[in-house]
Parts: structure tokens; C-alpha cells; sequence
């Protein structure tokens, strides 16, 4: 079964990229996403909640930060990411 979490909150976009790192430093995690998944990590991120609680501008920064704290992390651990967003 594939993980993909979800951060939507300013607070957890701000801990997006620190919690893809805890993740993947879990070595049977990262296999089975090596292994079952072709290498690739699937993350969502979400606008209503992050605009309700900051703002639109705010909510717009938060969440690009977030990303590029997401795929840093992918990065580190040479594994694929794909963002959604919803």
C-alpha cells in the first residue's frame, strides 16, 4: 500500500520537507519504495486550509517552499517525487 501523505496547513507545509526526510530515512520504507514503487515518492499538497490560515499570498509562499523542501528531501535519498496538488 502506497503512503502519500498530505500537508495542507501552514504549519504542516512549514515540516513538509523535515517529515519526507524521517520518512525516507526509514530504511525498509525507502526499499519498499525502491523495490514496489519504482523509486517514486507521491506527496500532496493542499490550498483550502493554507488559505483559510494565512491568506492567499502567504498560502501561495508557504506552499512553493514546501515543495522545494519536498523534493530536497526526495533528492537526498535519490528517490522520485511527484507532487499533486488539491
Amino acid at each position: 500500500l502506497r503512503v502519500v501523505p498530505l500537508f495542507e496547513t501552514v504549519k504542516d507545509l512549514r515540516g513538509a520537507g523535515a517529515v519526507i526526510r524521517k520518512l525516507l530515512s526509514i530504511d525498509w520504507y525507502r526499499q519498499h519504495i525502491i523495490k514496489n514503487h519504482n523509486g517514486h515518492q507521491e506527496v500532496m499538497v493542499g490550498y483550502s486550509d493554507s488559505g483559510k490560515d494565512a491568506g492567499r499570498f502567504t498560502a501561495a509562499w508557504e506552499l512553493y517552499k514546501a515543495q522545494e523542501d519536498v523534493v530536497a528531501a526526495c533528492n537526498k535519498y535519490d528517490i522520485k517525487v511527484t507532487l499533486f496538488h488539491g
